[in-house]
């Protein structure tokens, strides 16, 4: 196996859509990688209705479409986007598609700063039951006065959930014209999100690396660090970045997803042995 035929794909986390990654897929092509990045249907789409099982199918039809023409797929998810990783690569696995005489197939999942969920766990059980005081739901529909009335997130009220405070959250090493910029693009996710619940666990056939994220604002270094325990024989890789280092260290993105395709290569390799 070589990296000829490897593709990255990208997972949003919430809030986010895929145009936030073209920094990092230009690191990419610069390396000879091809890459593609899938819009969640539970991002910034109205009525905001869909969730986790509608994005998961988004991003297994994508994976699908890639494995048939033959590619091998490193999977990176960011934030929200493992839970969304977590289900689409079920039974998509690179060793699992050749046993069925299927071409290509995911060789690794890379958890960029991203949920890892147990099976049955939700978002909003990964937060400790609570909505985080920077998220915001409102009701959709309603008047301009109502939804002001609305917007405390623990009121557990609407069905948008917006974040506020990105650029101190997500974007927080990066200049303020760029954190004003993206702060600017940030659009609703659908509350369904965070309550509907992760059907698999991709770390029991499927390579895993976890892409630590130092500086983060969102999932502190600890919390990342205690999930990623849960991925057993687990590679790894560190930036010295915000939540957003797609944005703010693009090249090191791209050196972390390049590493990935290497280890998966070799670790089905040694499988097909």
């Amino acid at each position: 196996m070589t990296l000829s035929k490897t593709t990255i794909l990208f997972i949003p986390g919430a809030w986010h859509l895929p145009d936030v990654f073209d920094d990092t897929r230009a690191a990419l092509t610069v390396r000879g990688i091809p890459s593609a990045a899938v819009a969640l249907p539970s991002i910034g789409e109205e009525p905001p209705n869909k969730g986790l099982a509608d994005d998961t199918i988004a991003v297994r039809n994508e994976i699908e479409r890639l494995s048939d023409e033959g590619k091998q797929v490193v999977v990176v998810a960011h934030s929200y986007g493992g839970m969304v990783g977590a289900g689409a690569v079920k039974g998509l696995g690179y060793t699992e598609r050749q046993k069925g005489g299927k071409t290509g197939g995911v060789i690794m999942l890379v958890y960029m700063a991203a949920f890892v969920a147990k099976l049955g766990t939700s978002l909003l059980d990964m937060l400790g039951g609570n909505w985080l005081p920077w998220m915001k739901l409102d009701v959709s529909g309603c008047c301009f006065l109502t939804r002001m009335a609305s917007i405390d997130a623990n009121s557990m009220q609407g069905d948008y959930c917006r974040a506020e405070e990105a650029a101190e959250i997500c974007y927080n090493d990066l200049s303020l014209r760029e954190q004003e910029k993206w702060s600017s693009r940030i659009v609703h996710t659908s509350r369904a999100v965070f309550e509907e619940r992760v059907a698999h666990e991709p770390w029991h056939d499927l390579p895993c690396m976890y892409l630590f994220c130092e500086d983060d604002k969102a999932i502190p270094l600890a919390v990342q660090e205690s999930m990623a325990s849960l991925l057993g024989d687990y590679s790894q890789f560190r930036c010295p970045s915000s939540h957003s280092p797609f944005l703010s260290m693009p090249d090191k993105v791209a050196e972390a997803c390049e590493l990935a395709a290497k280890i998966g290569c070799e670790k089905c390799h040694r499988e097909e042995l």
